[in-house]
């Protein structure tokens, strides 16, 4: 079974990815999280939904994943923290698919990445936090942009996004234009 890594942190935005792992789950994928604390600690979400990660930092190895994905939050407490850049940054370097929504991106930035690709995020140079790691001439006004081995999105387009990492995942059809309708529309099915 292949796998899929999820680097979760204080303040990741739950509902950013919830629509995301779910389809995950029904797959032939299996998704894996990690985090920058210890064995048996857990991170809180911005929801407040406590999670306790499968891994921690030193024991992942990106060569076991096809993905990892960087859900929004607040990222920027991490941008000093050289275990957690350096395992982005490996994702990238090997050519693993990288998919960062909302704040997400802000670690593509401390990783030196945003230098390489076209990107966007719910990130501007008003965000002082984040200010300095980015690669703002490189930032796109659009909701969702695909560069090279990464997809980013801008918050409020989860759906989109979901549907863009399982188009590149291979588990909907590239040529699919709506595959996650179910969560766009309400119906009575």
């Amino acid at each position: 079974m292949k796998k899929v890594l999820m680097f979760v942190y204080d303040s990741f935005a739950e509902f950013e990815i919830s629509i995301l792992i779910t389809c995950l789950n029904g797959s032939d994928y299996q998704l894996v999280t990690c985090s920058d604390k210890p064995a048996g600690y857990t991170v809180s979400s911005a929801g407040r939904m406590n999670v306790m990660a499968d891994l921690t930092l030193d024991e992942v190895n990106p060569d076991d994943y096809c993905a990892l994905i960087i859900p929004g939050g607040r990222p920027f407490t991490l941008f000093n923290n050289q275990k957690a850049i350096s395992m982005v940054r490996s994702f990238f370097d090997q050519n693993i698919l990288i998919c960062a929504i909302c704040g997400g991106p802000g670690l593509l930035g401390a990783a030196g990445i945003s230098e390489h690709i076209q990107y966007t995020a719910s990130l501007t140079r008003n965000d002082k936090e984040y200010v300095n790691v980015m690669n703002w001439e490189n930032k796109r006004k659009e909701i969702l942009v695909v560069d090279q081995n990464v997809v980013t999105a801008t918050g409020s387009n989860y759906i989109q996004f979901a549907e863009e990492v399982l188009r590149q995942l291979n588990i909907v059809p590239e040529t699919e234009e709506n595959p996650l309708q179910y969560f766009k529309e309400p119906s009575l099915f």
